[in-house]
């Protein structure tokens, strides 16, 4: 009966080391790559800040580099304490996750700026985002909203801003009492832009803003992208897809830009935002689809952007593209090439199809179009013509928008609206692509370089018009892993020795027994 006890421990104890052993050889064997894909998504924030950047010295050859939500607050929290980064780059390396945990806005005050102090501000440096998504951005509540002068995920910029997505972001807001005025600069992207803004995309925005009861709105600018854009700047190739509320019913609003300085330039851009403005007599407001109010002059010019949301109420002016433009008869720019689909309803005594023009000198508007179902508070100084949404679907209307000249910019796509080059293109096939990559163990082949030069040389900053571009980069990925070679046998994967089955002595026997 002993040994018969003993050589059941010893069985079982065999079985136990082929397990071990043969659980070893899985993890052993188990490619690396496809373990590393858990922690390849977007960097999810936990509200910390960072000591440092990820890396680089802020050059424009070797940037800072910026891969977490820490690292992004550690440029908040600098640029809040009195660094400006004039002359300084910055390039996103990673997707963050902001995790909708309270974002203080990188240049968190401006309002002493308009007051002419220097006690304010601003965010100077230049910023890549490298075609990353930053996520969940959220400031105030619905239940407690921010009190502030500005809002976004930058407060105030001088430099450019370019390549960057915002996807989910949520501003509940309330403009700020400066000196007996409501200050209140709000974008999902900028509040107040003093620098260019270039393929930058904001989706899923909900901004709702409003004004304390009391004091006159002097700087009230609310616009999907960007609050208010200084004169002299640009945005190019940029869209925003959500909507925006406001209570007061005082301000410029719009679906891209609340207000547009002189000599600002806007091309290749859109806004599918919905506005629902409070029909407020004493507020004023100002609410256009593209922009609330343009303040023109000869060199304003807005070209080759559409806008498809609703606008509904206002106090002042509304329309389908642009609410309202210089109060002043000498002042005008120039919109061309632009069309939009949304409605215009509400009680604001000026309403225009699609942007105003009255019998004063104002903006040039040439070759734009709205949607038939606003032909009714078409102004008769208006020069932009009606057209039904299913005309707009049509291969002409692209050529129409062209101008008859193919460069400049409008593409067809069958069962859609024209595209202008403002819509970021699918990148779907590539991320399939680089799944399969990441879910080899480059180990086991003889040269992997040429899938990982194939999955670095992705750009994400490729509009729809660019498909192809995108498509063929999918293609690249997948024709080096179907290329790829695997090791011989005998050199591939890791070896494990075989082990030496353990001398189990009478003292070891002893323990088990006992």
């Amino acid at each position: 009966i002993y040994w018969v006890i003993i050589s059941n421990i010893l069985k079982t104890k065999k079985k136990m080391l082929s397990l071990l052993l043969a659980v070893c050889l899985v993890l052993t064997l188990m490619p690396t790559t496809a373990l590393a894909t858990e922690t390849s998504t977007a960097a999810t924030w936990d509200g910390s800040i960072a000591t440092a950047f990820e890396g680089g010295n802020g050059t424009a050859d070797d940037p800072y580099q910026i891969a977490t939500g820490a690292e992004l607050a550690y440029l908040a929290n600098n640029v809040n304490a009195g660094e400006n980064y004039e002359g300084t780059y910055f390039v996103l390396t990673q997707d963050i996750d902001l995790n909708r945990i309270p974002w203080t806005p990188i240049a968190k005050s401006f309002s002493n700026a308009l007051f002419g102090s220097l006690d304010y501000y601003v965010f100077a440096g230049e910023f890549d985002g490298n075609g990353h998504t930053i996520s969940n951005l959220t400031i105030g509540t619905e239940s407690v909203p921010l009190e502030a002068d500005v809002f976004g995920l930058f407060g105030a910029t001088d430099g450019k801003i370019s390549d960057l997505n915002l996807k989910n972001v949520s501003i509940n807001g309330v403009a700020k009492t400066v000196s007996g005025y409501a200050i209140g600069l709000a974008g999902g992207l900028v509040g107040a832009a003093n620098g260019p803004v270039e393929n930058c995309h904001v989706t899923n925005l909900s901004l709702n803003m409003t004004t304390p009861d009391s004091g006159r709105a002097a700087a009230y600018w609310i616009g999907g992208l960007v609050g208010v854009l200084d004169g002299s700047q640009y945005i190019k190739k940029c869209s925003v897809s959500g909507k925006i509320e406001e209570a007061s019913g005082k301000g410029s609003i719009g679906g891209l830009i609340g207000e547009l300085g002189e000599k600002a330039k806007i091309s290749y851009s859109r806004a599918n935002v919905v506005l629902n403005v409070a029909s407020n007599y004493y507020g004023g407001a100002a609410v256009g689809g593209f922009i609330g109010n343009g303040n023109s002059n000869e060199e304003t010019m807005i070209q080759n952007c559409y806008a498809t949301g609703n606008v509904t109420q206002a106090a002042a002016a509304m329309a389908s593209f642009v609410g309202s433009d210089a109060s002043a008869g000498y002042a005008y720019g120039s919109i061309k090439n632009c069309y939009t689909t949304g409605s215009v309803v509400g009680t604001a005594p000026n309403k225009y199809a699609f942007a105003m023009q009255d019998a004063t000198k104002r903006s040039e508007i040439t070759n734009c179009y709205f949607a038939d179902v606003n032909a009714d508070i078409k102004n008769t100084n208006e020069t932009s013509i009606a057209k039904s949404l299913e005309k707009m679907k049509e291969k002409g209307f692209v050529t129409l928008l062209n101008d008859s000249d193919d460069s400049n910019g409008w593409f067809f796509i069958e069962g859609q609206m024209p595209l202008c080059g403002a819509e970021p293109a699918d990148y779907s096939k590539v991320d399939e692509a680089i799944a399969k990559a990441d879910a080899l163990n480059k180990d086991e082949y003889k040269n992997f370089s040429a899938v990982e030069a194939a999955v670095n040389a992705v750009d994400r900053t490729k509009s729809k018009a660019e498909q192809a571009e995108v498509d063929a980069m999918a293609t690249a990925i997948e024709n080096a892993i179907a290329a790829l070679e695997k090791k011989p046998a005998s050199s591939g994967g890791s070896y494990v020795p075989v082990q030496k089955p353990e001398v189990v002595s009478m003292p070891n026997i002893l323990d088990y027994l006992t």
